[in-house]
């Protein structure tokens, strides 16, 4: 004999499976970079801690924050990563390829390089780019001027149109945000 279907047990049912799925959505997604993640053309490698280092062969790794919000990408389908789109959070590179190019592009700048080791910080209110070593183009997204950066020096791209200013960053900033890097 069949048991009629009580509908408030479906109902129930129903909501502890979705409250459960999004439980299990929201932790992955706060999770950030995960050490086993693959991205195009990069492995994840070195030690653990708060960020996670991609080698992306001979001369080129990205050491990503955690919580950063990234995707690596392909651009130019010759089977390296040349684009990281950085939503969110910050990327310390070390690129060092002659003849070929990388670029960081966050929701308010555009950093390219043609070998050099950088940082790029994407945060809510501004992006800011700083360089350790060689020399980085940044523009706003949305167009305008672009003004290269050297060794020492550094910008912040928030929203409008004020031309960017290239300035050489104090010793205790860089330091503060090398040390996000371990570095």
């Amino acid at each position: 004999m069949r048991r009629p279907i009580d509908r408030r047990s479906i109902d129930r049912r129903l909501v502890a499976a979705l409250i459960l799925a999004g439980l299990a959505f929201a932790g992955l997604l706060a999770a950030g970079p995960s050490a086993s993640a693959q991205q195009p053309g990069c492995t994840p490698s070195g030690p653990s801690g708060p960020a996670v280092v991609f080698d992306c062969g001979a001369g080129f790794t990205i050491t990503v924050e955690r919580e950063s919000s990234f995707v690596l990408s392909d651009a130019d389908g010759d089977g390296g990563v040349d684009t990281m789109e950085l939503n969110r959070g910050g990327a310390l590179v070390d690129f060092d390829r002659p003849g070929t190019t990388f670029q960081i592009l966050t929701p308010r700048a555009v950093a390219s390089v043609r070998g050099t080791r950088w940082v790029v910080d994407a945060g809510a209110e501004a992006t800011a780019v700083f360089v350790v070593r060689g020399a980085v183009a940044v523009r706003r997204r949305a167009g305008g001027e672009a003004v290269t950066l050297e060794a020492g020096e550094g910008v912040d791209v928030a929203d409008g149109t004020a031309p960017l200013t290239v300035a050489r960053w104090a010793a205790p900033r860089a330091a503060a945000l090398l040390a996000r890097f371990g570095q």
